[in-house]
């Protein structure tokens, strides 16, 4: 009976605690502001010593006892549960989030916060930049004429490497991950025509832009906007394209977080539109000015392009686990199938797919890819004409034609 009376008074004082909690976390207002005030007044024993000792109390249970209690003035923000929990969940319980928001925020700031040795893994995110200028364009071997390679050649694991793909220094690719027969034979066709959403164009790097034409640049946006035309209007397939550009904060040039932001978007819009079975990440390129990416398709000049793959792996330190790809080989095969299909129609369209080590939000659906649409130096009209054969090819590989012979 005893410690049942314990028990409920136990209950009561800490009932008593978080309504004197809130109180001073919300600093008191309007009329319950006054009757508190009151009843201080009316209360026989109120000396500044008791005052203190609950007040000090409470912000020692917040600030003290329950760090993850006391973040309600985070950024200043008036609102209580919205900083509550991001900065409490952020600081105290996954303290990783934390290191990674610093981190974006610059190396130099970084650096000078943590000033100790900071395991490597807070550091490895998929926000890496694949905008480095790249030496090797990467450029197929120019035919004019198109070619539809075998089964037995896509076989080889070295034919593939050697013929279609550039791993870049920091990772590493398998014959397990690279299985041309696999890759090829996945099926990746869809149903079309139901008049429902069924791809979803948007721009991780959205400020990105083209070499200025009587002063002016165009971005990649406005290729976006060219391959939702061409895919409604010739293909009647129904493309949702996000025009927000994820790598400008407060107006300033920062990529830092950039696929991280895009990547929230992306999942709310699948969310939204689960119809959506293509995901298309646009990009331009950056390379060596003395690399033009430029062809001609039906007697256009059009920029080349390049499908581009995360495999979620580090060459010297293997695979990143927290940030698995459940779809990678969807993604593989997905990007094999469109180049070879560009080799068959278009054959001096694509350079190589580019391999790289993290994951750039290709993790979300099995039809997702990455391009990058020309470079710096091309012109938005040259990347604007590289969406109509880029069209043509992915109705094609979702209409299900095969991007091999027998």
């Amino acid at each position: 009976m005893r410690e049942k009376n314990l028990k409920t008074i136990e209950g009561l004082l800490f009932v008593l605690f978080v309504l004197l909690w809130g109180l001073f976390l919300s600093g008191g207002s309007g009329k319950v502001k006054r009757r508190t005030l009151s009843l201080w007044e009316s209360v026989p024993i109120h000396t500044e010593v008791f005052r203190e000792f609950f007040e000090n109390g409470i912000q020692k249970g917040k600030y003290g006892l329950a760090p993850i209690l006391g973040y309600d003035t985070y950024r200043g923000e008036k609102r209580l549960l919205l900083p509550f929990f991001r900065n409490g969940m952020q600081t105290e319980l996954f303290p990783i989030q934390r290191f990674a928001l610093d981190y974006w925020k610059g190396k130099g700031y970084y650096k000078a916060k943590y000033s100790d040795n900071v395991p490597g893994y807070f550091t490895e995110s998929d926000d890496q930049s694949v905008e480095e200028k790249k030496k090797d364009p990467g450029k197929m071997k120019q035919t004019g004429t198109g070619r539809t390679y075998t089964i037995k050649e896509l076989a080889s694991y070295s034919f593939l490497l050697e013929h279609f793909y550039i791993v870049d220094e920091t990772t590493s690719m398998t014959k397990q991950e690279l299985n041309g027969i696999k890759l090829v034979k996945t099926d990746l066709s869809a149903k079309l025509g139901k008049g429902e959403p069924l791809v979803l164009i948007y721009h991780t790097h959205g400020s990105e832009t083209y070499k200025k034409v009587n002063g002016e640049e165009g971005s990649v946006i406005e290729v976006g906007t060219a391959l939702q035309k061409e895919l409604e209007t010739v293909y009647g397939i129904k493309t949702i394209h996000d025009t927000s550009v994820y790598d400008m904060v407060d107006g300033q040039l920062d990529r830092n977080a950039a696929y991280n932001f895009a990547g929230d978007s992306v999942e709310a819009a699948l969310k939204k539109n689960p119809s959506v079975k293509v995901v298309i990440d646009l990009h331009r390129d950056s390379v060596e000015s003395s690399i033009h990416l430029r062809t001609k398709i039906n007697g256009k000049s059009t920029a080349q392009i390049m499908f581009f793959n995360g495999v979620s792996r580090l060459a010297k330190k293997g695979d990143i686990g927290y940030l698995y790809n459940p779809n990678k080989e969807g993604n593989l095969a997905f990007s094999l199938q469109m180049q070879l299909l560009c080799g068959k129609y278009y054959p001096d369209l694509t350079r190589k797919i580019y391999i790289k080590g993290y994951r750039y939000n290709l993790h979300l659906v099995k039809r997702a890819m990455l391009v990058e649409v020309g470079a710096q130096n091309n012109t938005v009209k040259e990347a604007e004409n590289a969406m109509k054969p880029l069209a043509e090819m992915l109705y094609r590989l979702l209409s299900g034609e095969k991007s091999y012979k027998k």
